[in-house]
This record gives C-alpha cells, sequence and structure tokens, in this order.
C-alpha cells in the first residue's frame, strides 16, 4: 500500500499545481451583478457581519451580510438576492486565503448589506420546516441531562464533533496548551468508542464463543464496523475520524481472517482510500497531523515496548504507572511526528505537551462515556447523574487546560520552511532504519 500511496501523493499535487482539482474559473470575479443566493448553512458571527454558506451562479460561496437591527437577518435555507460582487480572497501575510477555500470547495467571498451592496429581497423558504440535524438534535439531549456553558460546549465537541457553541477563547487556551487534538473528534475518541463497544458486544470479555467462533466473529467485526462508520457520518466524516474509522474497518476486516496489527500499510490504505475520494485532503492540515501522528506512533511505540523499570505491573501502582508511562510514550512519538508540521503551519511549539497529555487524556477517557451516556438518558434521573459527572470532569478539563495556557512559556514561536519539514522527516526515517537494522 505504501507503493501505491506515493504515486498516488506526487500524481495529486502535480495535479493540483494546474489546477485540475479546481472547478473552471469563474469569469466574472469582481464584476458588480445581481446575484441570488440560497443559503446553505448556519450563520458564523465575525466581527461586524454574519458568514453564509450559500450556492449562486459562480458555485459555493461565503456571503457576508452585514449586521443591522433594523431588519431581519435571513437562515439557513432562505434565498437573498442582492447586488454585489465575487471576490477571489487575496493572500493574508504568507498565507493564500484564496486556494484555501478552493482546497475546500468555496469559489469565493461576497460582501452585501451595505449603502454600496445592497440587499434587494429575502425569501424565506418555503413549506414544512426541516428538523434539526441529528447532531443538533443529540446536542439538546446534553442540555437536557444538565449541562450548560464551556462544559456543554467541550462535551459537544469531544462526544459529537459539534463546536459550534465553543468560545474562541476556550478555543485558544486549548490550541496554546498543546490540547486542540482533544477538541477534534479523532483515533483517540474513535479508540474509546471502539473498546466501549468491544467491551459490551463481548459482555467485558466474558462472551469468548462470539469472538472465537468464526461467523460469530464476522457477526461481532460487521456489527462494529457499521456503529463506527455511523458515528463518523454524525461526528461530520472529518478526515481524522474517517482515518481512525478506516483502520478501524480494515483491522476488524483482518480479524476476520485472523489476522490482528496495525501497520504502516493499514495507515497507508487508509490514506490511499480517503485520497481516491477526496483528494484534496491532502492539503488539509488536519489530514497532515492525524496520519503523521498515527504513522509515528506506529513505528515509534514499539521501540520502547520493552522497557522494564523494575517495577511489579500487578499491584495497583504499578498500573497506574505504566499507564502514565504509557501516555508520556505515545505522546512522543505523536510529537515527533507531527512536529515540524505544527512549527510549519502555526509557527508554534507547544511546550507543555507532556503536562497536558497526561492531565487531558485520562480525563477525556471518562468524559467521553460519562458524556455518551448522558446522551443516551437524556433528562432521566440516571441522565441528570450522568450529566453531572460530565459537567465535573469537562470543569476539570477546561480549567486544566486554561491554567497550563497560562504557565510562563507555555507556547514558543518557530517558524521553519517547507524544505526544513522534508529534511526532517528524511533523517527520522534514516535515523529508525538504521535502529531497526
Amino acid at each position: 500500500m505504501i507503493i501505491l500511496l506515493l504515486p498516488l501523493v506526487a500524481a495529486i499535487l502535480f495535479s493540483e499545481r494546474n489546477g485540475w482539482l479546481y472547478p473552471a474559473p469563474y469569469e466574472a470575479y469582481d464584476s458588480t451583478r445581481v446575484y441570488t443566493f440560497v443559503l446553505t448553512s448556519e450563520s458564523k458571527p465575525t466581527a461586524k457581519c454574519e458568514r453564509f454558506e450559500s450556492r449562486c451562479a459562480a458555485g459555493d460561496v461565503y456571503l457576508y451580510i452585514l449586521r443591522d437591527s433594523s431588519r431581519t437577518m435571513p437562515e439557513k435555507g432562505d434565498t437573498v438576492i442582492a447586488q454585489t460582487s465575487i471576490r477571489r480572497p487575496q493572500p493574508i501575510g504568507g498565507f493564500d486565503y484564496g486556494t484555501y477555500l478552493l482546497r475546500h470547495g468555496i469559489t469565493g467571498t461576497a460582501f452585501a448589506g451595505s449603502r454600496k451592496t445592497p440587499v434587494s429581497e429575502v425569501r424565506k423558504r418555503q413549506g414544512k420546516e426541516e428538523k434539526p440535524p441529528l447532531q443538533q438534535r443529540l446536542y439538546r439531549r446534553l442540555a437536557s441531562a444538565g449541562l450548560s456553558g464551556d462544559e456543554l460546549a467541550t462535551t459537544g465537541a469531544m462526544t459529537l464533533g459539534y463546536k459550534e457553541d465553543l468560545d474562541p477563547e476556550l478555543r485558544h487556551r486549548f490550541q496554546a496548551s498543546g490540547a486542540a487534538h482533544v477538541l477534534a473528534v479523532s483515533g483517540l475518541h474513535t479508540g474509546i468508542i471502539y473498546g466501549i463497544l468491544f467491551w459490551l458486544l463481548t459482555l467485558g470479555g466474558r462472551f469468548k464463543p462470539m469472538h472465537e467462533n468464526r461467523w460469530g466473529r464476522r457477526m461481532l467485526s460487521m456489527v462494529i464496523i457499521a456503529v463506527m462508520w455511523f458515528y463518523a457520518w454524525l461526528t461530520g466524516l472529518t478526515p481524522s475520524v474517517v482515518r481512525a474509522v478506516l483502520m478501524v474497518t480494515i483491522f476488524e476486516v483482518g480479524r476476520m481472517a485472523y489476522r490482528e496489527a496495525v501497520s504502516l500499510n493499514t495507515i497507508a490504505a487508509a490514506a490511499v482510500l480517503i485520497l481516491l475520494v477526496r483528494p484534496l485532503d491532502l492539503f488539509s492540515v488536519s489530514f497532515q497531523l492525524s496520519f503523521a501522528a498515527t504513522a509515528a506512533i506506529v513505528l515509534c511505540v514499539p521501540l520502547f515496548r520493552n522497557i522494564d523499570m523494575s517495577i511489579n505491573r500487578t499491584t495497583i501502582w504499578g498500573k497506574i504507572f505504566y499507564y502514565f508511562l504509557g501516555i508520556i510514550i505515545v505522546s512522543l512519538a505523536a510529537q515527533i511526528g507531527t512536529l515540524p508540521i505544527t512549527m510549519y503551519t502555526f509557527g508554534q511549539f507547544n511546550t507543555y505537551f507532556l503536562l497536558t497529555n497526561m492531565i487531558v487524556l485520562p480525563l477525556a477517557s471518562l468524559l467521553v462515556p460519562c458524556g455518551l451516556a448522558g446522551i443516551a438518558l437524556g433528562g432521566s434521573v440516571s441522565g441528570v447523574w450522568a450529566g453531572k459527572a460530565t459537567w465535573c470532569l469537562a470543569w476539570l478539563m477546561n480549567h486544566a487546560v486554561g491554567w497550563i495556557e497560562g504557565l510562563p512559556w507555555s507556547t514558543i514561536p518557530v517558524s521553519i520552511s517547507a524544505w526544513m519539514v522534508g529534511i526532517y522527516y528524511m533523517l527520522w526515517a534514516a535515523l529508525l532504519a538504521v535502529i531497526k537494522k
């Protein structure tokens, strides 16, 4: 699979450089005319405007509508007729914002609501009002279980991938402390869901006949695959969760054939399948960080497998010690894989990433199942108790990342070039090859 991945990446890079992966450029850029925009998303507030994803003659466009107390703001599904222009965003500093939007399927941006760009008509959607998406309905069940404020927003992001209510200041705290990966539903969350599901289906590992019997094993794997893909769909099919669920799928298919191993070929197979369907994901930072971290864990963690601290693993303190030792090893491996991408993209290094993971990962391992219990039980008595436990865990997590973010030198500005990223990975590949020999 690795042999197939490299030429596929080369082909995507060549096609992207020549513009073959993008829709045909819109001919009427910057020309003022009357456009009909159909709003396809809920509004997202900016400094002075509300931003909507919309569809018009130019394709998919970000429409910014100036806030005005004298008129009602349109909603998702409405049609807005405005005299304005579609623009291709200019680079911001060294960041090519226009290309970034194209990679996400957005042709350009438009501004409406001022004297120069008036909105002539807003047509309300006709017919029966749509039910809110399942993700939003489940998010409301979290609220009915007793969660609110930042704790509700954090739990919604970690369990459902719902980030609409996350406060910008809270996002910044997680980013500055090196815990941003916890907010994005990824391999960590998928692994927790997988562990819970496997434990339930095998009755805590006691129901071995279903696991050992060939047909029982296949049935178990098919149920796990179906539930995991439903969860991926529920959380928005982001690159990180799709990668994780694809790896679970490949792993479970291997279990049907009595082959249980996660290797670079498994990771490469997931990457090939994603890039065949969505080739522009190659340029997504989420895709890059997700696969870099997973590959580094698979390659580096076995090097520490034989560490023996002469501590009895069967005692409670021994189990706790090796649990946190595992967190340290996995965190270091993931940091090795993602460090150059983080410095190249965000221009910073999170100093206390080990401390962050030692606090946040155990809390996340408890918060996700408690949050799911709160969603399942809703406003019942059991659901309220699950909600209280979830609120406590989310409160601890939010205050922990706030404390770490407030430590001196929590982030160090470091910026590197694309060439340095390539040299870093080549040196690590050579070092690993020497170690394995």
